[in-house]
């Protein structure tokens, strides 16, 4: 953890490149890539600490909304330029991965780790109803963005 940490002088190293136009936009790209990691580190760390004085459900919800501070701040910015493509790619992209990844991963390895696993019926339903409620909020916009495109 202590080399996640040693990343953090690449924070001041990403604008000074960026302020300097010292090395190309990729050698810029690559290390505010870089420096993300630890400021991710951090901020996890945070929220944790965060959790232990606010309780579990604060905690989890401090957890969820910071936990996509990244996303939410690549997301601004990307507005803010108007790439309104990049920005539905991130949505998507981020969809995926945390129901195609990260959910799966987790159920893989608590499996391997505590063999079978029990869940909360209702948590489960909570669950299945956001992700219809996000399917249709997401879909139905996309939905009617197609079937305009084709009226002549």
């Amino acid at each position: 953890m202590k080399i996640v940490y040693g990343l953090l002088i690449l924070v001041p190293v990403t604008l000074v490149m960026e302020y300097a136009n010292i090395g190309g936009h990729a050698a810029v790209f690559v290390v505010s890539a870089l420096a993300l990691i630890p400021l991710a580190a951090v901020l996890g760390k945070a929220t944790e600490e965060t959790a232990i004085y606010t309780g579990p459900k604060i905690g989890a919800l401090l957890n969820a909304t910071l936990g996509n501070a990244a996303e939410l701040i690549i997301t601004i910015v990307a507005l803010r330029e108007g790439l309104v493509d990049v920005v539905k790619a991130s949505i998507a992209g981020s969809i995926l991965g945390n129901i195609l990844v990260v959910l799966r991963f987790s159920i893989f390895l608590g499996g391997l780790k505590h063999g079978r696993q029990t869940f909360s019926a209702h948590d489960a339903s909570l669950n299945a109803t956001t992700m219809s409620l996000a399917t249709v909020a997401l879909g139905i916009p996309a939905i009617l963005g197609i079937s305009f495109w084709f009226v002549p």
